[in-house]
């Protein structure tokens, strides 16, 4: 997790702070989910993967290998 105050006292701007804080939300979403479910979704440009129950939002190497590991928790 970034520590905002320390960005701040380190003259990060606000614009990366938001960054920052943007990430540090999408974290605690994803670590507090008990099962994922994703599903495409547009964001900016970019295709991503937003999570039916946490609302985290995930690139395609993260889903892969959560779905990879779904796969070889069942084996």
């Amino acid at each position: 997790m970034f520590d905002l105050e320390k960005a701040r006292q380190k003259g990060i701007s606000e614009y990366q702070i938001k960054i920052m804080r943007d990430i540090n939300e999408n974290t605690i979403k994803e670590e507090s989910c008990n099962k994922h479910d994703f599903y495409q979704v547009k964001v900016d440009l970019l295709y991503k993967y937003r999570c039916k129950n946490c609302g985290c939002i995930e690139d395609v190497s993260f889903v892969k290998g959560y779905m990879r590991g779904l796969e070889h928790g069942r084996n």
